[in-house]
């Protein structure tokens, strides 16, 4: 049970995995969206949009209609724009993480470690700070 499982989360993540489909994703979380209207915000050649629309609705994760000449794209699933919150929350919280890392070494150099200086001329060391 676990393999076909493990397959599909793969393939999933797979299709997700480039930075315009995600931005694609994000602009179709609010609701169904022409293509025009995606090309405008995507800023891309309408073959780039349409080569990453083709990977997503292959993999099952957008629908198209046609109305009117028009091509409607929207989320196959509700659960997309809910698994891109948690993408957004994970990137919060490593960003949230390493701000952590980076005040805790600013203070561990701002408390004054010190190291010995070079010999002055009557052989005393002076405290230099790094």
């Amino acid at each position: 049970m676990a393999e076909p499982l493990h397959r599909f989360k793969s393939e999933l993540f797979k299709t997700l995995g480039h930075p315009l489909r995600i931005h694609i994703l994000e602009l179709l979380r609010g609701g169904e969206v022409s293509v025009r209207a995606l090309l405008r915000e995507l800023d891309v050649e309408p073959s780039t949009a349409s080569q990453q629309l083709g990977v997503l609705r292959t993999g099952g994760i957008v629908e198209s209609r046609r109305a009117d000449g028009t091509v409607y794209y929207r989320l196959r699933d509700p659960l997309v724009a809910e698994l891109l919150d948690v993408g957004r929350r994970v990137f919060g919280k490593q960003v949230l993480d390493l701000q952590h890392v980076l005040a805790a070494q600013k203070r561990a150099e701002g408390q004054g470690r010190t190291r010995p200086a070079r010999r002055l001329n009557r052989g005393r060391r002076a405290a230099v700070k790094r």
